[in-house]
């Protein structure tokens, strides 16, 4: 955004600002300059302005900042008065406000008997610096204006505004009608829709609120007689309309960050006063000034300041003084609360839109002060209590997933109405939509995370890996009793193939891996086994679909395969989802056992068995379990092979057999006769040998 040092210099009183000093000044209190170009008075800079201070995309605000960095003065030299003769404004035009919940305020005033000509060259000059072409010199005025202060006008030719039944010009600010047409200052045709916030006469739309004026009503050579308008709209529907129309104006830009309630009437008389200068005419008594019926009267935020709670947050001592001077030098009212020794009450002024806490203060005060000057301090040991049982919890969740052999994905808490819809019936109430969303994948808040990992699942199939099991520890909202209840979930996913041990064959995922899952999650958090109770959510398969009850019949969410039709609209077949409450997951028991290590060494032995292809893994580490001992500790694979030596449909598996005992040492002639046991036992399975033993 280009800002002119000799326009800010106007607001300095005294000498003129170095111009190297002020760039570095203005970005050490956050208003970063990207460049600049010209030298001395003539100096521009490129700043960049972020989007919560729209207070700052103008010269005075932006001057204001300027002096609190640089230690200068404050000095706004005002409108100044204007004579004001003949007729009353609100003789010569009628304001009428329908949408009052997008338009809070809408002002006027009437010029006429003017001359048509250019601005003065000092108006001309300051926006030829910035990169602004002037047009003439109401229309000049307007952008000055805009420029100086932030306030967004227009200048309607008053003779091309329809007359209401009064016989007055009119203006009407409502929605527009579907179908309504309007060519803008362009020149382009646009077609207009219910939702889109327009300005109009007593008979069409003559401009798009806060965005564009319209081609018909726009003043020319001809124009003698000027409705001046000023008002602030919803930023909302300013931005719904301009990105409708695929536009972006400097008064679209100012007016969708929030613009200042209260400079309707300042950017008025400013603008008012250029134009009777340059083009002479009347300017007529009073302002017609219309104020929403519906829009709440501008009441200033109150703020306490804490001064102990500002010296812990920075790790350094400001004196009460400072911050005083600081927040008045910035436009605050600060003054100490009486009768509270450390705090201070701050009074928001009304183009700080973005201050809405004590945070916020705090933030003001540091970035004035210069965050090169906070100490650099070893970072302090946080030491886990009872306040952070919950988080204990979610990250012995994560672990258990993790072992059980998920992945973790991590998800935003915002998804679309339609995504969310299907899930609403399991969620913790109501869906939660939010008022202002960035765009419809964000439209509303996820009844359960399992939204956000079916969305991760499509991303990796669609990218070839079918193969998943994902999940994430996160919050499920809803509407309940009035207010937005929270519930903190471990949801998962699983598509695909899954393989319990490397002997076995992958086949697809099914309804028990997911119960799986859930017994195993209950099972590494020390919490009794859960029961599973038939379930028909509509968003899950019939009969593959389960409650999950904890003890107690306490519910602790659910589990179940996918509908197909869901599935199939996020490329899925047949996945597995769950989700588990982890409020209703019973705490372990406060005793934990600890089995000591035995100090007698153990033995092991290795068999060779040769079998059919279609007798499990499992099957085999039974079959030598059933036949052996107390002693016997452990049956493990080691390695499963087929190939040359080995005839089809048969494999090899080498098994690993530890035995011990915590009270003696084992004798060779125990160990060898249970491996013979064992061996024995494995004979007996059909089609199978045992080929070596070790």
């Amino acid at each position: 955004m280009k800002m002119s040092l000799s326009w800010l210099a106007s607001y300095l009183p005294g000498p003129a600002p170095d111009p190297a000093k002020t760039a570095e000044r203005l970005t050490s209190v956050g208003f970063i300059v990207e460049g600049q170009e010209g030298e001395g008075p003539a100096t521009v800079y490129d700043v960049e302005v972020t989007a919560n201070r729209p207070d700052g995309m103008n010269h005075r605000g932006l001057a204001r900042e300027a002096a609190v960095a640089l230690g200068r003065e404050f000095r706004d030299p005002g409108a100044g008065a204007v004579a004001e003769s003949g007729r009353p404004a609100a003789e010569l035009a009628a304001v009428f406000i329908e949408a009052g919940d997008l338009c809070t305020r809408y002002s006027a005033r009437v010029i006429e008997g003017i001359r048509m000509g250019p601005a003065c060259a000092a108006v001309r000059a300051r926006l030829e610096s910035i990169g602004s072409n002037p047009i003439s010199a109401p229309v000049d005025a307007t952008n000055h204006v805009l420029w100086d202060i932030g306030q967004p006008l227009h200048a309607f030719d008053l003779d091309k505004l329809a007359t209401g039944k009064d016989g007055r010009p009119t203006i009407v600010v409502r929605l527009a009608r579907p179908g309504e047409k309007l060519v803008t200052l362009d020149e382009v045709e646009r077609t207009l829709t219910e939702d889109q916030l327009v300005i109009a006469d007593a008979e069409k739309p003559v401009a798009l609120a806060g965005v564009m004026g319209g081609l018909h009503s726009a003043i020319s050579d001809s124009t003698t007689r000027i409705l001046l308008e000023s008002a602030h709209f919803h930023p909302g529907a300013v931005r719904r309309t301009a990105k409708a129309n695929g536009m972006h104006t400097d008064a679209s830009h100012r007016f969708e960050r929030g613009t200042d309630p209260l400079t309707t009437l300042d950017g008025l008389d400013r603008a008012a006063r250029m134009i009777v200068a340059d083009c002479g005419g009347a300017l007529r008594p009073g302002v017609i000034d219309v104020i929403s019926v519906v829009a709440r009267p501008f009441a200033a935020a109150t703020l306490s300041l804490r001064i102990a709670r500002l010296n812990r947050l920075l790790g350094m001592e400001v004196a009460p003084e400072r911050c005083l001077s600081i927040l008045k030098a910035l436009g605050f009212a600060p003054e100490r609360k009486s009768g509270v020794i450390g705090v201070i009450e701050v009074t928001v002024p009304s183009w700080r839109i973005d201050v809405e806490s004590e945070i916020d203060l705090v933030e003001e005060i540091i970035r004035c002060v210069g965050y090169d000057q906070l100490p650099e301090t070893m970072p302090r040991v946080f030491v886990p209590g009872e306040s952070a049982a919950s988080s204990i919890l979610e990250d012995q969740v994560r672990d258990q997933l993790v072992a059980l052999g998920l992945t973790e994905a991590q998800n935003y808490s915002f998804v679309s109405r339609d995504e969310n819809a299907p899930f609403v019936p399991a969620g913790p109430g109501e869906p939660v939509e939010i008022e202002n969303p960035l765009g419809e994948p964000f439209s509303t808040l996820r009844a359960t995370p399992v939204v956000g990992l079916l969305r991760s699942a499509q991303h990796n199939v669609r990218r070839s890996r079918v193969d998943l099991g994902l999940f994430e520890v996160a919050r499920s909202f809803g509407w309940k009793e009035g207010k937005v209840a929270e519930r903190r979930s471990a949801a998962f996913l699983l598509a695909g193939k899954r393989q319990s041990h490397w002997s076995e064959a992958a086949r697809q995922a099914d309804f028990f891996d997911g119960t799986g899952v859930v017994a195993g999650l209950f099972a590494g958090l020390g919490a009794p086994a859960p029961r599973f109770k038939a379930v028909s959510f509509p968003f899950l398969a019939e009969g593959r679909s389960a409650r999950i009850m904890a003890a107690g019949g306490v519910l602790a969410g659910w589990v179940g395969v996918l509908a197909a039709p869901l599935a199939e609209g996020w490329d899925l077949v047949d996945p597995v989802v769950g989700d588990v409450d982890l409020n209703a997951i019973p705490k372990p028991a406060a005793v934990t056992t600890v089995e000591i290590p035995s100090r007698f060494p153990g033995s092991a032995v290795d068999l060779t068995v040769t079998h059919r292809k279609e007798i499990p893994w499992r099957l085999l580490e039974e079959t030598v379990r059933r036949t052996g001992p107390v002693e016997l500790l452990a049956v493990d694979a080691n390695n499963r092979y087929a190939g040359p030596g080995v005839a089809p449909g048969f494999v090899k598996t080498n098994l690993s057999v530890r035995f011990g005992s915590p009270e003696r040492s084992l004798s060779r002639e125990e160990v060898n006769g249970w491996r013979d046991a064992a061996a024995r036992a494995l004979l007996a399975l059909p089609e199978t040998r045992v080929d070596g033993i070790e």
